[in-house]
């Protein structure tokens, strides 16, 4: 485990566990890097080495009064992967994170990543455009930014009921809740706002590697039609996988599946 100075005053926390393949893991809205355990407890047993990262505002690192937004996350990853001299990475990215590494790979031409994993990816667009009228109201965006600011608890604790398609444990939710909590309000906030105007279809042309997409049939906050078959669609090399049984949890619903997958594609 270690820190990474991204720029003055900002340091990113990562933890990297065993050797072999880099399997870079980027977090999704609202958690932290220790979303990925059940990910992280197999892996390296199957040859990996897993790294994980803390976003600016999230988990262990630090947590700034601004910049949360796309490029800035992209940008931070960037000095990430430079300090920790890694090549031939597998970069993965849940959620919003599906989101910052679709960015990272035009806006830093995919600089040491040579496959690419998009677990229930936040991309290329979720808001409802001019082009794009079957995307979600901007509003809902919204108002998950304005209940940071006024139940953030609330706002947590219905996130995690949205991700499971079968009910979880009581124990499990407030393992995901507490893990919400840990970051800071005002990065939750203008992050949902970011995927609120997110739209990266343009980058979708400048992704070349082989890249994996593995999203929940069942999933509400990314729905499958609005994001894994337009990156399908937009991404020269993909390949679809669908998790039958996953809402946006495919990372603990069928983490089996979702390990083998990783495992198989990165090796």
């Amino acid at each position: 485990m270690t820190r990474i100075a991204v720029e003055e005053d900002v340091e990113l926390f990562v933890q990297d566990w065993g050797s072999g393949t880099p399997l870079v893991f980027v977090h999704g809205w609202p958690l932290s890097h220790r979303m990925f355990e059940y990910q992280y407890i197999q892996l390296p047993r199957d040859g990996a080495r897993c790294i994980g990262i803390d976003l600016r505002g999230y988990g262990q690192s630090s947590k700034t009064w601004s910049d949360y937004d796309f490029d800035v996350f992209a940008d931070d990853l960037k000095m990430v992967l430079d300090e920790l001299d890694v090549e031939d990475v597998t970069l993965a990215g849940f959620s919003m994170g599906g989101g910052v590494i679709t960015r990272y790979m035009s806006r830093h031409n995919e600089e040491h990543v040579s496959k690419l994993a998009l677990l229930g990816a936040a991309s290329p667009v979720l808001a409802e455009q001019s082009d794009f009228p079957e995307g979600v109201d901007k509003a809902a965006f919204m108002d998950l930014a304005e209940g940071c600011y006024e139940d953030r608890a609330k706002v947590s604790s219905e996130f995690a009921d949205s991700m499971f398609h079968s009910a979880p444990s009581p124990e499990l939710k407030e393992w995901l809740q507490n893990m919400s909590m840990e970051s800071s309000p005002q990065a939750m906030a203008d992050s949902i706002e970011a995927v609120g105007e997110m739209d990266l279809r343009a980058d979708l042309a400048d992704i070349s590697v082989p890249t994996l997409i593995c999203h929940g049939v069942h999933d509400q906050a990314c729905p499958f039609e609005l994001t894994a078959e337009k990156l399908h669609d937009g991404i020269e090399n993909t390949e679809l996988v669908r998790f039958e049984e996953s809402s946006h949890a495919l990372f603990y619903e069928e983490k089996e599946k979702l390990n083998q997958e990783l495992t198989e594609f990165s090796n």
